[in-house]
Order: structure tokens, then sequence, then C-alpha cells
């Protein structure tokens, strides 16, 4: 997936997709930690923080991320995914369609596709639908929030050793390297290596043509390589404590609410930035 994210586009895209996909997401994570530990009461801090990076990210491999950096369980990882998976699949068909029911456009609906659908694949396909410079947009702006999963998973690798487990267990919080490089999800080093080979090697020396057939070839593995992933959360999912961990329906309740936040706060973000009113639309000739 790293290859695929290329610094080019975000030169491009500028402020742009910064504004909407880097000033949204933490925003959305906190909102959702706040939500869940507060309002709804969920003791298990480790699921809340793995679901609300998810809602916020990029779904599955958000979670992954998250999940690993807050030593969540197995069932924890396994009902984060499973909401994210189903209600993906249900913004991915239905929110092009909305979009293009009230108008909204190519440019906005592209942006707003790409900052509020979990998965890069289903922006893809949800982009597509709206059209050709939709697709552009919603790409460019979920693989600039793709970029944040590192700085993310290290953040909460810090905030879960310094503090959430040390009001748990009374340990004394120190934040060790040891500690951080054994939580931090290895798989970010190779996505920043991958997206910085593709950025300053790969694309000055071999042009955009080289990339685009790589990423078709590395797509196939990454595809197998989630199948892979996913059929080994589902062996090793139980049912019975899955159902444990639904706790009356309150992870559910946390993702519909955060992402209902998460899809009106990116909706004033790509209203203030992409609706010509306010700021000069940018040059999507990329």
């Amino acid at each position: 997936m790293g290859f695929s994210v290329l610094f080019s586009n975000i030169v491009n895209f500028g402020l742009y997709g910064l504004g909407i996909a880097w000033v949204v997401t933490p925003i959305v994570i906190l909102f959702m930690w706040f939500f869940g530990t507060r309002v709804l009461k969920i003791d298990n801090k480790p699921l809340v923080i793995t679901l609300s990076t998810a809602t916020s990210v990029c779904g599955t491999s958000a979670a992954i991320a998250a999940g690993a950096a807050s030593k969540a369980k197995k069932t924890d990882l396994s009902m984060a995914v499973s909401i994210s998976i189903i209600f993906t699949v249900l913004m991915m068909v239905f929110e092009p369609i909305i979009i293009r029911a009230v108008g909204l456009g190519e440019v906005m609906g592209g942006a707003l596709i790409g900052g509020t659908v979990d998965s890069t694949g289903a922006v893809t396909v949800a982009g597509t639908a709206l059209g050709e410079t939709a697709q552009t947009v919603a790409v460019l702006v979920k693989s600039i929030q793709n970029i944040l999963i590192g700085f993310i998973a290290f953040a909460v690798a810090i905030f879960f050793t310094a503090h959430v487990e040390k009001n748990q267990e009374g340990a004394a919080g120190k934040v060790t390297a040891a500690e951080i490089w054994y939580r931090l999800p290895k798989f970010i080093l190779g996505f920043f290596a991958a997206s910085l080979i593709a950025s300053f090697v790969v694309l000055p020396y071999a042009g955009s043509d080289a990339v685009s057939t790589i990423n078709k070839v590395l797509d196939q593995y990454k595809n197998w390589a989630f199948v892979l992933a996913f059929t080994s959360i589902g062996l090793d999912t139980n049912f019975k404590e899955l159902k444990e961990q639904f706790q009356g329906g309150k992870p559910l309740a946390l993702y519909v609410v955060g992402q209902l936040f998460n899809i009106i706060l990116t909706f004033a973000a790509v209203y203030l930035l992409l609706s010509g009113k306010f700021v000069p639309l940018p040059n999507l000739a990329l």
C-alpha cells in the first residue's frame, strides 16, 4: 500500500488534502476516545482506540496498527475489523448515490469519500462511481490520510504506555525506546520505505507509468495478504467471546456516532477548502 502513496501527490494537492485528512482525523480520534470512555463508559480502552483509529483513518490497516500499539486482544481487533468492513461496504454503495442526489459535485464529493470511507479500495470504487475527477480526488485524500497510520500508531503506543496502563496496573508509566519499538507495528516501516522508494527513486527515474505498472502487480499480493490476514483473524475469532465484547451494542454505537461526526467534520473541511467560496480551487491536472 505504501508504494501507491506518492509524495508528489501530496505536493500537488497541497494544503487542501492536508486540511481535509490531517486536521479532521486526529479530532475524530479524540472525539471517539472521549465519547467511548466518558459517555459510553467502555472499560475496554484498547477496543475504543482501535475502533476509533479504524473509523478515522483507513479501516483494517489502521485497526491492526492501533491494536498492536495498544496491546488490544484478538477479539478487540475482530470486533473493530468486522464493524469497519460492514459499514465500509454500505458507505461505498450509498455515499456516492447520496452525493450525486444532493448535487455536491465531483471535487467535493470525491474529497468527502476519501476522508470518510474506511478502505482505500472502497474509496477508489466509490470515487469512480461519481466520475474520473472524483476518483482522483478521493484517492489523493485517502493516500494523504494513510500516511498518518505510522504517526498515530506511535502516539498510541506512547499514550497507552505512559497513561492508560499506568492507571490500570499501577505501573511507573515510564516510556522506553524498547517498549515503543515492541509495540510499534513493523509493517508501518515497510509502508514508509515503499512510499519513499516509489516517490524518490522509481518515479523520477522510471516515470509514472512504471509506478502504475508496479502497483498493479503489488495490488495482487496486497489483496492476497489481506485475505490471509482476514482468514487468520476469522480462525482465531470466538463468536461467544465476541458477543461478550459487544457490551450491549456500545462498540456499534461508538462507530456510528464517530462516523457521523467524521462525515460532518469532513464535509465542513471540504466545503471550506473546495467549494471555491473561501479559497481558490486546486489544480487537478495531476
